[in-house]
């Protein structure tokens, strides 16, 4: 028996199909699937098993959909041949063909993006059970996007319907343009444009970096069936002496930049994909082709064609000039405001008082930290009336609020990301927020805008990036990682900008490649930096001094701890860090960097002490001099930060570093404490997976506080943590979405889905329900009443002065109060004893009467009655302590050794003893009264030593003052519900509530969710709960691709710097070097010495004192509990092949850089066993030093044994 089913194909099609159809049935009926019910169903099904052994029969996806289990089923017995047919002319989004009224669309597309559905039609809910998404397009066809299906399968074959064997060929001329990208949505409306515009040729931009193997196929398939020649594009840089007048003028006249006469011409690449051939190219130029493709965005007409623009020009080349002559010509002529994402509040601040310095008065900043409320008002009305033609903003401030909100009736004439490399580096390790941006102004232009429930237009304007570093091509190329995640049109202009300074010189002087004692390598980094400094100082030079740290600033600044032996004069240093080290008030943190800032530019002090957060756009151009301390990021980083020297024409500079090996730490260290775990990964998975199952619907709100648990840092860094565990969502949902080829799991972060609950005083309960808010109120339970409670045993009686009701802030913010963000109309909600000048008063008719409460829902694991769980933790924490201090004692141990003493305890698995091991201590003992810790930098580990006898008192502390705790002793259910004070009068009871949720979640008692509180919650839908499923119970191996990428590229960026500071001599070899590395070249492979390897014997180079020996184990079973949950079946699989067992777990190897990522080794046979994030360079390392290694999930189970025996 064989089954054809026929994916994404129309009316016509299906009628020509040559085969008997499965059930005889109306075309119509096959494909709209709003009319689907138990009758289609059960005739698909009959006709399912009615099939005989010679039938060949089809059916549609759609009807596909509604019989899955009985054809996998099937399928399983090995008694149908399942074959799926797909129409490849498009990626995995397919036209509707059945009528969706906008009614309809809408209440569809809400299933998907908000939280409360729970009132959806028969017909919403039909489209939901066969689509996984829908899209609507400029040309208002609708599309819908399957839940593939056959990717869980490997018995159904897949084909596609259409040819997309064609190779596009090198040509002069240029067609169509397309660049293939990410997106399928933005694809959709490129195919309707081809459609339309009928093109012989259609060119395809390559792109280096990622791209959607998907979208290429379907434009191959879309070429051949059309008859279309498909061409490779080729475009380079046109110079170009025309310039316009008015521009000219505005420079002169308008923004009245000082001494102008003409434009700048800027060294540019002419076509860095072929060669390094450079070009001068005036500004006027490229400030006349941003105002262009605005122009060509505005014109309705021909169907708003633009380009956007990708542009990277070295530091003090003028970029701001290249956006603020275009933003004020286009408000000029069309009235179009352009807003400018910065990233620094400073830089922002910098840009708009020279502007009003030279008399430019329609700019302004909007942003929380700079600007109190009643200016936030000010520039917002001022926006809207259009007085205001320049608006800085930051992600996060764009992100908090609606567009409507911010520029009223306004049009965006264009907006501008500057620093834009922040998109694609920042946002993996410190601001996911970034990662967001994208999708945000993807909305905005592509998706029509729906405000306090009314339809909103389209935005139609360019996107202009700028960036003085950003890598074009090879492996990490960021310039089409930025144009991907930023969403930019399909062929962005990209003029990318000369690398080489050869103003720069570079004095590396390295000092030592052997490590050092810390004592020895701090006071010769002090010596040095003295030595540095007085010698600049005695030639009147201006540097910055870069510090991994702001810590160090402050030490050096302080002349304290590893600076103690520091000798420069403090009056002409400054100091200026992104963190607030003195821990001052912001704005006196804020005035006080700004002095900083003015004293340096104004030749008041020589040198600043700085971290990464100086120099980003900062216009200072007579610096001399940059000093490393140590380098903390990339080679990327590095030339950005040397890149703030010498940018007054005909001045040089110079970047100094004396080099010592333990200089690396800094990186690795800053790496280590960003970088998100495998296991990270799957508990945040695990942990949304049990609030679906607990929730029972797709969509839903989590509050982040409840996931912080999961990484490593005292509960004070519980915003960090939040910002780890948005990088988690994003890469779970893009790595996830990427596999599946639709959207699995959707993220929102900052969503203003939130709703509030209260108790309304019953006294004034008419009052409120009568008010003008009467409708945001919704009842949800009785109030406490004469309830008894148990605090140390003891009862007591508890009243509310009413019932709870939940409260709509949403709907209370868009109708009242939509001229604050959300996140600030929700800190004014909920601080109403704030003594602020800038307080906003909420409700002030009723606010008096009502009073916050949260929703605490906690559900227990394994059966376990919540009265229980107390007792089962206390008991944990005991046999914990008591083996913790007879293993260890005072001796100092690491994190890993902790992990593995907990793997010996019953129904302790390596995944939650990792879990417990990384978070107990900076849990219970935040500041350090029972744990003492070192760091020991010969083994790159922080050690830690019980220093007193209290720790298994201070570890239960919280678990028997917490007032929640007390009240889960009377619920003898396996879930326990409650409504919280808010205002609790002992200031630390919140926190003692919140860390022993903490200690029960890591501990697996519990699942818990904390709602209607100030914190912003993350909306979350999980569109195939299956699938999750599959990969949280272990059924499907999952490794996400994103946590390798950004370990590998770690291990890449470490060896490139080392390269460049250890191996190449002179200037023009760094900077041939700098430039290969910026153009995407392989340049450790291309410099690559011809040094011989000397093999490295393992078995004489393990530390056998600080490696976990399996000496005294005899078979793979027994080892389980010290291993991940995800590496269970290898064990099985090594013990199936007879491998002998290994000789060492967690090895540490002197002298070896990847001792952190082996799982196992036999140090005897030159034999280890990697984590499958290792690099293809770490393999092949190995395999120079003499050792045989493998990747977890890539082990060659034969050839394993053959050495090992």
């Amino acid at each position: 028996m064989k089954l054809d089913i026929y994916k994404g194909f129309d009316k016509e099609f299906l009628l020509k199909i040559d085969k008997e159809p499965l059930v005889s049935l109306e075309i119509s009926q096959r494909l709209n699937v709003l009319k689907y019910d138990k009758k289609i169903r059960k005739t698909l099904q009959l006709g399912l098993l009615s099939m005989e052994e010679d039938d060949h029969n089809w059916i549609t996806y759609e009807e596909y959909s509604l019989i899955r289990t009985q054809v996998e089923s099937m399928i399983d017995d090995d008694e149908l041949e399942v074959t799926i047919i797909k129409n490849n002319l498009y990626p995995e989004y397919y036209p509707i063909h059945f009528e969706i009224n906008d009614e309809l669309y809408e209440s569809i597309l809400s299933l998907y993006e908000e939280e409360n559905n729970e009132d959806i039609t028969i017909e919403c809910k039909n489209f939901e059970n066969i689509y996984s998404g829908i899209y609507l397009s400029p040309t208002k066809r609708i599309y819908g996007a399957f839940y593939n299906y056959e990717n869980d399968s490997t018995k159904i074959s897949v084909q596609d319907f259409y040819s997309s064997n064609i190779q596009p060929i090198n040509s002069k001329e240029n067609g169509f343009v397309i660049s293939s990208n990410r997106d399928a949505k933005s694809y959709i409306d490129i195919l309707e444009q081809l459609k339309i515009e009928k093109p012989k040729i259609v060119s395809l931009a390559k792109a280096k970096g990622q791209i959607s193997r998907l979208i290429e196929k379907s434009i191959k398939a879309f070429c051949i069936y059309n008859n279309i020649q498909l061409t490779y594009y080729h475009e380079e840089l046109v110079v170009s002496k025309e310039l316009n007048n008015e521009l000219i003028d505005i420079a002169k006249n308008d923004i009245k930049i000082p001494n102008f006469e003409k434009f700048r011409d800027i060294p540019f690449y002419r076509d860095p994909d072929i060669n390094k051939e450079i070009v001068n190219i005036s500004q006027g130029k490229i400030i006349s082709d941003i105002i262009k493709q605005a122009e060509n965005a505005y014109d309705d007409e021909t169907g708003n064609h633009y380009r956007d623009i990708f542009i990277t020009a070295s530091t003090g080349a003028g970029k701001s000039v290249m956006f603020q002559i275009p933003a004020v010509y286009l408000a000029k002529k069309y009235n179009k405001l352009t807003i400018i994402i910065e990233p620094v509040k400073a830089l922002m601040q910098d840009q708009k008082e020279q502007l009003i310095s030279r008399g430019y008065n329609r700019v302004e900043t909007f942003n929380s930290d700079l600007i109190t409320q009643v200016e936030k008002e000010r520039v917002l009305n001022r926006v809207k009336n259009g007085e205001v033609d320049l608006l800085y903003m930051s992600p996060e401030t764009l992100l908090a609020y609606s567009i409507d909100t911010i520029i009223g009736d306004r049009e965006i004439g264009l907006m501008i990301i500057d620093e834009a490399h922040i998109v694609t580096t920042w946002g993996f390790g410190f601001r996911p927020d970034y990662w967001y941006l994208g999708t945000y102004i993807n909305r905005l232009r592509h998706q029509i805008q729906t405000y306090k429930h009314k339809k909103q237009k389209i935005h139609h304007f360019p996107l202009c990036a700028f960036t003085a570093t950003a890598i074009n091509g090879g492996v990490d190329d960021s310039v089409s990682e930025t144009i991907i995640s930023l969403y930019m049109t399909s062929n962005p202009i990209k003029y990318i900008g000369k690398i080489k300074r050869e103003d720069i010189d570079f004095k590396i002087n390295v000092k030592s490649i052997e490590k050092l004692s810390t004592p020895e390598y701090e006071n010769k980094k002090a010596d040095d930096l003295s030595c540095f400094l007085n010698d600049s100082f005695r030639k009147n030079e201006k540097s910055i001094v870069y510090f991994p740290y702001a810590t160090h600033a402050k030490n050096a600044y302080n002349k304290t701890k590893a600076f103690s032996n520091l000798i420069v004069d403090n009056s002409k240093i400054g100091q200026y860090t992104g963190r607030n080290t003195e821990e001052v008030s912001t704005d006196l943190f804020n005035k006080s960097k700004q002095e900083v800032f003015e004293k340096f530019r104004n030749n008041q002090i020589n040198a600043v002490y700085a971290t990464k957060a100086f120099g980003m756009g900062i216009d200072v151009n007579d610096i001399n001099n940059v000093y490393h301390y140590a380098v903390s990021g990339n080679l990327s980083d590095y030339i950005q930060e040397i890149g703030r020297v010498a940018r007054k024409k005909g001045m040089n500079g110079v970047a100094y570093l004396d080099y010592y090996s333990n200089d690396m730490m800094f990186m690795q260290r800053l790496f280590g404490m960003s970088q998100i775990k495998q296991w990270q990964i799957m508990k945040v998975l695990s942990g949304i997976y049990d609030i679906y199952k607990s929730k029972n619907r797709r969509n839903f709100l989590i509050s982040p506080q409840a996931f912080t648990y999961i990484f490593q840092g005292k509960a004070i860094d519980d915003n960090k943590n939040i910002n780890k565990l948005k990088t988690c969502l994003m890469m779970l949902e893009r790595d996830i979405n990427d596999k599946n080829t639709f959207d699995v799991i959707i993220t929102r972060p900052q969503s203003v889905f939130t709703k509030a609950f209260v108790v309304i005083d019953s006294k004034h309960r008419n009052e409120v329900l009568t008010s003008k808010y009467e409708k945001y109120f919704e009842y949800e339970a009785k109030g406490r009443s004469n309830m008894h409670e148990q605090v140390y045993k003891k009862d007591i009686t508890v009243s509310d002065v009413g019932d709870i009701y939940s409260l709509d802030l949403k709907g209370i913010w868009e109708d009242f109060y939509q001229n604050l963000s959300f996140p600030q109309f929700k800190y004014w909600y909920f601080n109403t004893q704030s003594r602020s000048e800038d307080k906003v008063e909420i409700m002030p008719e009723v606010r008096g009467f009502v009073f916050p409460r949260q929703r605490i829902i906690i559900k227990s694991h394994r059966g376990i009655k919540i009265s229980e769980i107390r007792n089962f933790i206390i008991q944990d924490m005991e046999n914990i302590n008591n083996k913790l201090y007879e293993e260890f004692g005072n001796k100092y141990f690491t994190i890993e050794e902790f992990s593995n003493l907990l793997a010996t305890f019953e129904n302790i698995g390596k995944t939650k003893a990792n879990l417990i091991a990384n978070s107990l201590f900076d849990i219970v003992d935040p500041n350090r009264k029972c744990i003492k810790y070192r760091r020991d930098d010969s083994k790159g580990v922080t050690e830690y030593c019980l220093k007193t006898g209290i720790f298994g008192e201070i570890m239960k502390s919280p678990i028997n003052k917490s007032s929640i705790i007390r009240k889960m002793l009377s619920c003898d259910e396996e879930l326990y519900s409650s409504y919280i004070n808010m205002d609790t009068s002992s200031s630390g009871a919140t926190d003692l509530n919140t860390i022993a949720l903490k200690l029960l979640s890591i501990f697996d008692y519990i699942t818990y969710e904390i709602t209607g509180g100030e914190e912003p919650e993350i909306f979350i839908r999980l569109n195939d709960p299956e699938k999750i499923k599959k990969i949280v119970q272990g059924s499907v191996r999952y490794t996400n691709d994103y946590v390798t990428k950004a370990k590998q590229k770690h291990e890449r960026d470490v060896g490139i710097l080392k390269k460049f500071f250890l191996d190449l001599k002179t200037k023009e070899e760094r900077w041939n070097y700098v430039e290969d590395y910026f153009l995407g070249e392989n340049v450790l492979e291309k410099y690559n010495s011809s040094d011989e390897y000397e093999i490295l014997d393992l078995q004489s180079t393990v530390d056998i004192e600080t490696s976990f020996s399996l000496v005294n184990y005899t078979k793979w079973k027994d080892i389980k509990m010290f291993m991940e949950e995800s590496y269970i079946p290898i064990l099985k699989e090594l013990s199936k092949n007879n491998i002998p067992l290994a000789e060492y777990l967690s090895t540490i190897v002197k002298g070896f850089k990847w001792n952190n990522d082996i799982i196992m080794s036999w140090p005897s046979k030159n034999t280890i066993i990697f984590s499958q994030d290792v690099s293809d360079e770490v393999i092949n390392e190995c395999d120079k030093l003499g050792i045989k290694s493998y990747r977890i999930y890539e082990i060659e189970y034969a050839d394993l044994k053959e050495r090992l025996l």
